[in-house]
């Protein structure tokens, strides 16, 4: 597929939860007409490093949530050198309004406008003003030589610490709430349509200045608000309000100067205080998601779980890293109570399948089939390696002969005995 510079992209990455049909996501996308002249590129079906040097996504998108990138090289006339000419001079008024539109018709977590061959962002919609940062956050997250507290270093960051501050990623979104992102926009187009929030830098005439791109990247990263600790909630400015507390109601009321009917000191009685209104009866339960159970075994006194392929995605993994059991361990999974208190107590270890190679991390780079069986260890039909896993660490991933691949916190010896 020949890929044009400047080539306008609509970038959409739906939901993991999305199951649509064909007629719906045509009809999503505009119709046979509109994509006639488009080029549509299924990111999952490239090797992950194509898509590290055509577009990253990753740590900010998760696992089973599909991309799809629609290529439009008639869109778009290409400037003579991009890399001194910040202004796209097309009317993209038409586009931003269509891609606001496709997210709100299909089950879309984030949409962007952007050409190809210059970083930064004309148009994002999003459903959160959380993955409004996140995705501001990548640049951040994937540059070698910024660190943890983003902070720029005169040298390349060890394996160790990238590797850090791709597991930070998710808490350095728990810093800042809605109100917070949002309220450091300066200069930058915002709007609420429907349950979308939508961010723009377009000029009035549409046309885009890509400066813009990159003060809507910082404002929205607020890499300046990092907390001391990841994941603490950022102090707030002075010029923001306090935001709504997390702490449940107590069910008891503070006393209304007056409510008694009796006057405050030096003046007249107050009016009788309003009735309280009645709280609102609790939202049901939530179903749990479907899915196989997980099992769980007992080796040296020590519990693991072995998760099937349809239970272990990021969104666990990172869930085991912060020892989140009751993320994890559903009440439908056949565990009896005594093993539930041990884990919630002592903790657990993992097995997990995984189908790509290139799912984990060696020196900050996805791992290739080549660089596996350079470096790994081969015992009795076993094969391991110490890799990075993103949003959980340091595992051991092995292979075993007829039987696939596995990332596990145990050593490759007991996970393998659990798996042979």
């Amino acid at each position: 597929m020949a890929l044009q510079l400047d080539s306008l992209v609509t970038d959409l990455m739906f939901q993991a939860s999305a199951a649509i049909d064909q007629k719906t996501l045509i009809d999503g996308l505009g119709g046979q007409d509109a994509l006639a002249t488009k080029q549509l590129l299924d990111v999952d079906r490239l090797d992950p490093r194509a898509e590290m040097e055509l577009s990253p996504s990753m740590p900010f998108r998760h696992r089973g949530e599909r991309r799809l990138l629609l290529i439009d090289d008639e869109a778009v006339t290409p400037r003579q050198d991009p890399q001194t000419d910040p202004l796209i001079k097309t009317d993209l008024r038409p586009h931003r309004e269509a891609l606001i539109a496709t997210c709100q018709k299909l089950p879309i977590r984030l949409g962007r406008l952007f050409v190809l061959g210059s970083w930064g962002d004309a148009v994002i919609v999003a459903r959160t003003a959380l993955d409004l940062r996140g995705i501001c956050l990548l640049p951040w997250a994937l540059d070698p030589q910024v660190d943890l507290d983003g902070k720029r270093r005169q040298t390349p960051l060890s394996a160790k610490e990238f590797e850090a501050k791709i597991m930070a990623f998710e808490k350095r979104l728990e810093e800042l709430d809605e109100q917070q992102i949002l309220a450091g926009l300066a200069g930058v187009a915002f709007e609420r349509r429907g349950d979308v929030l939508v961010v723009d830098v377009l000029e009035p005439d549409g046309t885009w200045d890509q400066r813009k791109s990159m003060v809507m990247e910082q404002q929205l990263a607020a890499v300046d608000r990092f907390s001391m600790i990841p994941g603490a909630p950022s102090a707030p400015r002075p010029s923001e309000r306090p935001t709504r507390s997390i702490r449940p109601p107590t069910g008891e009321q503070q006393p209304i100067p007056g409510a008694s009917g009796k006057a405050p000191a030096g003046g007249k009685p107050a009016a009788p205080a309003k009735p309280a209104v009645p709280a609102k009866p609790a939202a049901p339960a939530k179903p749990e998601p479907k899915g196989p159970p997980i099992t769980a075994r007992e080796v040296d006194g020590a519990v693991v779980l072995v998760f099937p392929a349809e239970r272990f995605d990021l969104d666990v993994a990172a869930a085991l890293g912060k020892r989140d059991w009751d993320q994890i361990v559903r009440s439908s999974d056949n565990l009896p109570g005594a093993m539930r208190d041990k884990i919630q107590r002592d903790g657990a270890g993992w097995i997990a399948p995984i189908e790509f190679l290139s799912e984990v991390f060696v020196d900050g780079k996805p791992l290739t089939k080549a660089e596996f069986e350079r470096t790994a260890q081969a015992d009795g039909g076993v094969k391991s390696l110490d890799v990075h896993f993103p949003r959980f660490g340091e595992v051991t991933l092995i292979e075993i002969s007829g039987k696939g691949r596995f990332v596990t916190s145990l050593d490759a010896a007991r996970a393998a005995k659990l798996v042979m």
